[in-house]
């Protein structure tokens, strides 16, 4: 069976990256055709980008 879950944060690596942030204008004006999101940590409060999706799927073993 598959869950989704959010993913992990790079920074400290026990959060996960929960809400989003806002993106610089600059990166706005000029990338704005990439999947590029910005989010932040529940635990760190640091911001990091998400190509895609932030949802990453975990195969549960129902064994």
């Amino acid at each position: 069976m598959e869950t989704k879950q959010k993913k992990t944060c790079p920074h400290c690596g026990r959060g996960k990256l929960a809400n989003r942030a806002r993106r610089p204008a600059l990166m706005k004006a000029t990338l704005f055709w990439l999947p590029i999101k910005r989010y932040s940590c529940n635990v760190c409060n640091k911001k990091s980008y998400v190509f895609g999706s932030v949802w990453e799927d975990e195969k549960k073993n129902s064994d």
